[in-house]
């Protein structure tokens, strides 16, 4: 004969089984999702990047540099009907806006320049050493 208790026993043995396997897999699934991570955080890592493409990161930064600073200090020169047109002297005075963008730009190539030169020298002489 069974007694009433020998189901219950039964049931908490399967469930305390369960918890244990839900425990296992979640701490598989933290491990996996903290390799996951540091694999991902040495992907992107941009000094990887840059020590790997040194000279590519350095020409699009000079290229990214010249190409803002153009474009912040690009002013169309008027043609001959529109100089005509126009009121000459005010169109080249610089406004403070595009003074405050031009010398904004020049900082920014001025520090993409350093910064790709500075990258550049240590990676000449880790290749050195």
């Amino acid at each position: 004969m069974t007694t009433t208790n020998e189901p219950l026993v039964g049931i908490q043995a399967r469930i305390e089984e369960l918890q244990n396997t839900i425990a296992e897999k979640e701490e598989q699934i933290k491990t996996r999702a903290r390799k996951l991570k540091e694999g991902l955080q040495e992907e992107i890592s941009p000094t990887k990047f840059i020590r790997r493409h040194p000279f590519e990161t350095v020409g699009t930064s000079f290229l990214a540099g010249l190409l803002i600073t153009t474009a912040l200090r690009s002013h169309r020169s008027p043609s001959a009907q529109e100089e005509g047109q126009l009121n000459t002297t005010s169109q080249f005075i610089p406004t403070q806006g595009k003074t405050a963008l031009s010398a904004i730009g020049l900082e920014v190539l001025r520090s993409v320049k350093d910064l790709g030169f500075t990258y550049l020298q240590r990676y000449l002489d880790n290749k050195i050493k």
